[in-house]
């Protein structure tokens, strides 16, 4: 070849004609997915669980790069529910740990339908303790309280604090070394007395836990702090506030200065739930906390329970399930959608685009390190036979109107698909 065509191609090459970028591009160490397998997400509308004796409950790790031989990926067989949305892991810091919520137990190879929903799933109370750096994930088992329903973790990596079903002990602390063992657990009630909590966000800070609960449609806050003897504790921090009918998941704004809650107004089985909407709310932190408050709300999307904030806190955007979780001869079966909200700083959303995709049931999304890209988890697809989920890609463009673009790549796990750690 001369000498001139040679210098030709490498200009192509590095001008970006010729030049082929990777089909998934994702700035993170590590995805921790967790899926329920052993449940179709159209059982919660008709109760058909199209089960096989091959689907069990797994948790996936993906490690980056990524690695077309699939040698960056391993699962481990972890118990868990789909039930939790994806309120039912976290991972520490420095992505060593898992900390996974079994929520609701496994059911029985013979089981092929689901009775009263949700309620007909076995009750639980365990969590797993997933040591991901060995080349086979190893897990350790702790009781939490009966009918756990969520877990944050603080900044810093080594408390929990998990939610559960035990009357007058719905609130755990469980400090954890650095081993991810527990060294030390302590019980609180719920900040709204006999009330359920449903989601727990620690600040930024780490010096507040906000909380959900479902039941009486509130949102507040908890102190959190460490007296002489270094032993934490926990009290309300001012009046919980009403947000909606039916408040599903809320995630702070990076800065701490907001808590952004979605309303789903009717659970995930009811037939035409209909629009949504999202709060943003505003908590008094002071000492002497004065009243919180909602500094404005927005129409959302169908089922959109699961949200992420960007690393910058500009934008906010929502996975909108809808009705994709209805049996496949439904209309509105496996049709989804992602919304894209601008987020200013006096907390005022404003709707910048809408993007359907195909997939059934996102139930979780979060940003990668670099605010550049999203992963959204896909419980399964209006496909037939031995049917999977998948981790699905979006580029995002940031300004006044950001935007996405879906990446061709995705990565398929077991179905059941419902929670994504970044880490």
């Amino acid at each position: 070849m001369k000498k001139q065509s040679l210098v030709a191609l490498a200009t192509l090459l590095t001008s970006g004609v010729f030049a082929q970028q990777e089909p998934i591009q994702f700035t993170a160490k590590g995805i921790v997915a967790l899926s329920d397998a052993d449940m179709s997400a159209s059982a919660l509308a008709d109760g058909n669980l199209y089960k096989s004796k091959t689907n069990r409950d797994v948790l996936t790790v993906i490690k980056f790069p990524l690695d077309r031989s699939g040698q960056n990926m391993v699962t481990a067989p972890i118990s868990n529910s789909s039930a939790l949305y994806d309120k039912a892991a976290v991972v520490t810091p420095n992505g060593r740990f898992a900390f996974v919520l079994e929520g609701r137990g496994p059911l029985g190879d013979s089981v092929s339908t689901l009775k009263d929903g949700v309620k007909g799933l076995p009750a639980a109370a365990r969590m797993f303790i997933v040591d991901l750096a060995p080349a086979k994930p190893s897990a350790k088992v702790v009781s939490v309280g009966n009918l756990p329903t969520a877990i944050t973790i603080n900044p810093q990596g080594n408390t929990l604090a998990v939610a559960s079903g035990d009357a007058g002990k719905e609130m755990r602390l469980v400090e954890i070394d650095n081993t991810g063992t527990p060294k030390r657990v302590i019980t609180a009630p719920s900040p709204v007395p006999n009330a359920r909590i449903t989601d727990l966000v620690w600040s930024p800070a780490g010096d507040f836990i906000a909380y959900v609960i479902e039941d009486t449609q509130e949102v507040g806050l908890m102190k959190y702090s460490l007296d002489a003897a270094k032993k934490p504790n926990i009290i309300p921090h001012g009046k919980p506030i009403k947000v909606g009918g039916l408040p599903a998941t809320g995630r702070f704004s990076p800065d701490g200065k907001f808590f952004i809650v979605s309303d789903i107004k009717k659970s995930a089985n009811a037939q035409g739930a209909g629009k949504g909407e999202l709060f943003v709310v505003q908590f008094s932190t002071e000492d002497t906390p004065g009243e919180h408050k909602v500094v404005s709300q927005l129409a959302a999307g169908e089922s959109g329970e699961a949200l992420t904030i960007s690393p910058d806190g500009s934008m906010v955007i929502v996975a909108n399930a809808g009705q994709s979780y209805q049996p496949f001869g439904n209309a509105g079966a496996g049709k989804s959608s992602l919304s894209v909200y601008a987020l200013d700083k006096e907390g005022k959303l404003n709707l910048a685009n809408e993007y359907p995709f195909e997939g059934i049931m996102p139930q979780s999304i979060e940003f990668d390190k670099s605010g550049n890209a999203i992963a959204v988890a896909v419980s399964e697809y209006l496909d037939y036979g031995d049917r999977t989920g998948a981790i699905e890609f979006w580029k995002v463009t940031k300004g006044d109107k950001p935007s996405l673009k879906k990446m061709a790549g995705k990565i398929s796990v077991p179905r059941g698909c419902h929670t994504v750690r970044v880490y």
